[in-house]
């Protein structure tokens, strides 16, 4: 007999408890798949099912994609054509960083909202899900702008005989909203509304006001119901700009992919490509604000001068009438010329001197930049103030294009104020630096003017005075031609702008977002392999019982399994004797086989029979043990130790007999409490009576006596302990026997009371100590090929 010796600290028992649940066994992990096989079978067509159908039912969301180009200037200074002309616009401006932004405003969108007609969305009504159906509806509805109407509640359509139409509504409260105006217009509380009219015919109410016109080329569909919701274009505006995409074709890159997401592929189409039109018109009056404001400003000057010059000609006229004057001499002639021409040139001086104050003094007060005009009469010398009056204002622009789409704390907003900060400053200092060198400019040809008017006092006193009217005539004359020459050359660079921007590929649907088939059904199928792993995997978790020969091995390596015993599916309690050809019976015969080979050494007399609660078979498989040694001919003996609960006893029909509970006291000896029984080779001690005190009673030498005379009687002793998880009275046996065999009961025995039974067992060192696996199911490795052809008589599995 190969005795046990091997001792379990305690410490290790929480980690053979984890261990006992190792789900990580490849080995074991395709077991439990196979077991289960079931629930795969009812996962797979329950997950694609679902599947299907979502996709049978769900509104699909498409994508649409459009390419724009941005094509940046490739100029770094600015010349005074480029400012009329509206070139030169800032670097930062074309960046595809700031386009980006600018696209995604809300100026920008609401722009393309106020040009569609999203206002009334239409729906046809299905069994399981509802159809946006834009621009195939069977009717339009024309709506009272001025008259308030209800948000976001259906209004519902059935197109009837005769050209009527039948309206419900109904709501519990909603939203007014005037169109015309753009605003909130009041709230309604419950609303029940229902009535046939005709088409065309205006139905009105306090909610809402429209007619429905029926369209010539489309057919209804018999018995349809539609309907149809009023939505604002702000938030139209929200909707949109929160489905919009914008990003480059690759990083550095100026072509963007604009794209937008949305249940009506023509609408998402349909708002991208004017979308598209308002990007690039937006862009494009960027580049004409420049020779806009100049425009203007040319015109009210124009207007002006044209004034004055018609009253000097005509003043000009009636002196000539009234002194009868034919002209100036050739001396005067030149010396009018030369006052002429040098007044001229101070008044431009001036002109530039007052814009120049004028600027500085706004920037002290005021931070709208866009009233700053370039002066038509700007030159070279000055071109930088003009470069950074107009970068101010592409920075202000751009400032007032980001309110209500990004917080004051934005990084962008906050970097555009540092510009616009630093861009003032070096104004400020341009602007001081020009009105310095104006100042000293304007000294000179006053002087010189000076010199010229002393010279005009020596002419004759008449024509002194003619020549006086006639410079003033010239001058606003000279004025005027400038100004009209300057308004031709800024309609036409204005009349030649284009757009710095370009579409290269119109929107199209490019894609659907969702449901995707591919992905779908593959989450599907991880789903069918995912959520029987899941119920498997929590089974094993949760299961605190033994299940197997796998969970023996991990719980308790030390201690060798010396059997299995199928599941017992019959009324006998002895199988050996009753179903001698059965799987069960042999199971009891492969125990007695590994004992013999154990006991090769040794002298194997006593098998004590053990486990760690009621009801996992001890007694059963006692005295099939007993049976199974007997009928191979070894004399052998039952002993029926557990005197709590002595079920041997009524097995044997040995109620009223003497036993070891009469032994233990006195009253009869050995010889009197051994019966033989219905079975060959096998004799009985049953517990009898119950006692009060069963383990005072076994310790002692009446014990010691009893076990040498059955040594020295018997060939096997089979003892049918208490169960030593519950009382200490097989423990005090175990030291009598050759071999102590724990009864594990497969899906009843608890690990950790099993667990914790063994440790303590190994930790004082029994000896002999094997595990026998009862009640399994005969589907358990290493029986399911077992068949009663093989034995050739009836078996009973």
């Amino acid at each position: 007999m190969n005795n046990i010796e091997t001792s379990q600290p305690a410490n290790q028992l929480e980690g053979r408890k984890a261990g006992g649940d190792n789900l990580f066994d490849i080995n074991r992990l395709i077991r439990l798949v196979l077991k289960n096989w079931y629930l795969f079978v009812i996962s797979f067509p329950l997950c694609f099912g679902a599947v299907f159908l979502y996709h049978r039912y769900t509104v699909p969301v498409y994508k649409a994609s459009a390419t724009l180009m941005l094509k940046g200037s490739e100029q770094k200074s600015f010349t005074q054509a480029d400012l009329m002309e509206g070139f030169g616009l800032s670097p930062e401006m074309r960046s595809v960083e700031n386009q980006s932004f600018i696209i995604r405003s809300r100026n920008i969108i609401k722009k393309a909202i106020d040009r569609l007609d999203f206002g009334v969305s239409y729906y046809q009504i299905g069994r399981f899900k509802d159809s946006e159906i834009y621009n195939r509806s069977p009717f339009v509805v024309d709506f009272d702008s001025i008259h308030p109407q209800l948000l976001n509640v259906p209004v519902e359509v059935v197109l009837l005989a005769n050209n009527q139409v039948q309206v419900r509504v109904k709501s519990e409260s909603g939203v007014l909203h005037n169109y015309a105006e753009e605003k909130f217009a009041g709230r309604t509380g419950g609303l029940d509304y229902e009535k046939v009219v005709k088409e065309g015919e205006w139905v009105t109410e306090n909610a809402f006001s429209f007619k429905i016109d029926r369209k010539s080329n489309v057919n209804p569909t018999p018995g349809a119901s539609y309907y149809f919701i009023f939505k604002s274009h702000s938030q139209l505006t929200s909707e949109y700009r929160s489905s919009l995409g914008v990003a480059p074709y690759r990083e550095g890159s100026s072509i963007l992919f604009i794209t937008s997401v949305g249940t009506s592929p023509g609408k998402i189409v349909r708002f991208l490509d004017v979308l598209c039109e308002v990007i690039l018109e937006h862009n494009l009056d960027q580049k004409n604000d420049m020779a806009t404001r100049s425009i203007a400003f040319i015109e009210s000057q124009l207007a002006t001068v044209s004034d004055t010059l018609d009253k000097v000609q005509d003043r000009l006229s009636s002196y000539r009438k009234a002194n009868r004057f034919m002209g100036p001499s050739e001396f005067s002639e030149k010396l009018a010329d030369k006052y002429y021409d040098t007044e001229t040139e101070l008044k431009m001086l001036n002109m530039r001197v007052d814009y120049y104050k004028f600027l500085q003094n706004n920037l002290k007060v005021s931070n709208d930049f866009e009233q700053f005009l370039l002066p038509a009469v700007d030159n070279e010398s000055t071109g930088l103030v003009s470069e950074l009056v107009k970068q101010l204002i592409e920075l202000q622009k751009e400032i007032e294009m980001l309110k209500g789409t990004a917080q004051e704390s934005n990084q962008y907003v906050v970097a555009l104020n540092d510009r616009i900060e630093i861009t003032i400053d070096l104004l400020n200092k341009s602007i001081n630096q020009v009105l310095m060198n104006l100042s000293l400019e304007k000294n000179k040809i006053e002087k010189e003017l000076q010199s010229i008017i002393r010279d005009m006092e020596k002419l004759p006193e008449l024509e002194k005075d003619y020549l006086i009217i006639d410079r003033t005539y010239k001058l606003n004359d000279a004025i005027y031609t400038f100004l009209l020459q300057k308004h031709s050359e800024t309609q036409i660079s204005k009349a030649s702008n284009a757009p710095d921007n370009e579409v290269i590929d119109n929107a199209s649907i490019s894609a659907i977002v969702s449901p995707n088939k591919n992905s779908d059904y593959k989450k599907g199928l991880m789903l069918a392999l995912l959520i029987p792993a899941v119920f498997i995997g929590l089974k094993e978790f949760l299961n605190t019982k033994v299940r197997g020969s796998d969970d023996l091995r991990m719980l308790v390596p030390q201690v060798p399994v010396i059997g299995m015993v199928v599941n017992n599916k019959n009324d006998a309690e002895n199988v050996i004797h009753e179903y001698p050809h059965s799987v069960i019976s042999e199971s009891f015969r492969s125990i007695r086989t590994k004992l013999k080979f154990m006991a090769a050494s040794g002298d194997l007399k006593v098998i004590t029979l053990t486990s760690s609660n009621t009801g996992e078979g001890k007694t059963f498989c006692a005295q099939n043990l007993a049976s199974v040694f007997a009928i191979s001919g070894k004399k052998t003996v039952l002993v029926g130790f557990d005197m709590r609960k002595p079920r041997l006893t009524a097995l044997f029909d040995l109620e009223h007999k003497d036993g070891l509970s009469n032994y233990f006291i006195g009253q009869c000896g050995v010889e009197d409490i051994i019966y033989d029984s219905f079975l060959e080779n096998v004799s009985v001690i049953p517990a009898g009576p119950i006692p009060p005190n069963p383990s005072e009673l076994i310790v002692g030498e009446r014990t010691d006596a009893l076990y040498a005379y059955l040594r020295k009687e018997f060939d096997v002793v089979v003892i049918d302990s208490p169960p030593i998880g519950l009382v200490a009275d097989a423990r005090l046996l175990m030291h009598h026997s050759d071999c102590n065999l724990f009864i594990v009961r497969a899906n009843y025995t608890s690990k950790d009371h099993m667990v914790h039974t063994i440790d303590n067992l190994l930790s004082e060192k029994v000896e002999g100590l094997g595990v026998v696996l009862n009640d399994i199911s005969i589907n358990e490795k290493g029986y399911g090929y077992y068949t009663a052809e093989y034995y050739g008589g009836k078996t009973h599995v």
